[in-house]
């Protein structure tokens, strides 16, 4: 029996590889049954495979076949990581968007050690993710995972910090859509007395208001990709605070200080 069980689960893993829906649904339809059998300790469910490499249709299929895989562990691997947390270390944006759809409360699970999505976003430089996880946050009322701490007491903005990286060159000040800066966001809606030390975080970068940019001063300087980083994740926690997601008196001032510290060396 439990060979046969294996042998199921083996198929329908190569099917996720291959991104074989028609496969999927076929084996589904032969054995109504096959798909609420497939979590077995010690190995990985389709989707966590179909995670992994990326296959957006196969993990939208799988997900409507049994909903509750989303927040399954992948025993094997390390950390026990649920499908989300793989995804987030890839950047694979899309299948982001449809586990957090198809589990609002996937983003509270933490890894072994204690890190939450957002951490592993960051760790793993994957930006577009963590740009996701940050809107997903204000969807579902879960802005207090931004100052969840890791088993090393580190929040997101920590781990941020102390990535420092120098390898591609990227352009500083770029536009929202509004015309906008970071630094013309904060100067706008600035309320609250952290906004001085974001404040002076962004100019120490480099940063400039759009009315230098219509005067045709936009600077031409390149940046480090740390340089950049640092403006992208910064110019989320002015957005987050303009649109009232979090407030600057919530932001831990333990960890802007150290970060204002090494933008500035």
């Amino acid at each position: 029996m439990i060979s046969l069980r294996r042998a199921m689960n083996r198929s329908l893993i190569e099917a996720a590889w291959n991104r074989d829906v028609n496969e999927l649904l076929k084996r589904i339809e032969n054995n109504p049954f096959m798909i609420h059998a497939l979590a077995w300790e010690g190995s990985e469910t389709p989707l966590h495979v179909a995670c992994f490499a990326g296959h957006v249709n196969f993990v939208s299929t799988i997900i409507n076949l049994r909903q509750d895989f989303s927040r399954e562990l992948n025993q094997d691997g390390k950390d026990r990581k649920i499908p989300l947390r793989l995804v987030v270390v890839k950047g694979k944006v899309e299948v982001v968007r449809e586990l957090l759809l198809a589990s609002l409360d996937s983003v509270d699970c933490m890894t072994a050690r204690f890190e939450t999505s957002l951490q592993l976003a960051v760790k793993n430089n994957q930006f577009e993710a963590f740009q996701v996880l940050i809107q997903h946050l204000k969807q579902v009322n879960k802005e207090d995972l931004l100052n969840s701490k890791d088993i090393h007491d580190n929040t997101a903005l920590h781990l941020f910090v102390s990535m420092k990286q120098y390898e591609e060159k990227i352009e500083l000040n770029s536009l929202n859509y509004r015309g906008l800066t970071p630094l013309d966001m904060l100067l706008m809606f600035q309320s609250e007395a952290g906004d001085r030390e974001i404040m002076e975080i962004l100019v120490q970068a480099g940063a400039l208001n759009n009315q230098h940019s219509r005067r045709g001063e936009e600077s031409s300087e390149r940046f480090t990709y740390w340089d950049w980083f640092t403006c992208c994740v910064l110019y989320m926690l002015v957005s987050a605070v303009v649109i009232g997601l979090v407030p600057c008196s919530q932001l831990d001032p333990d960890t802007l200080s150290p970060l204002l510290l090494l933008v500035m060396e």
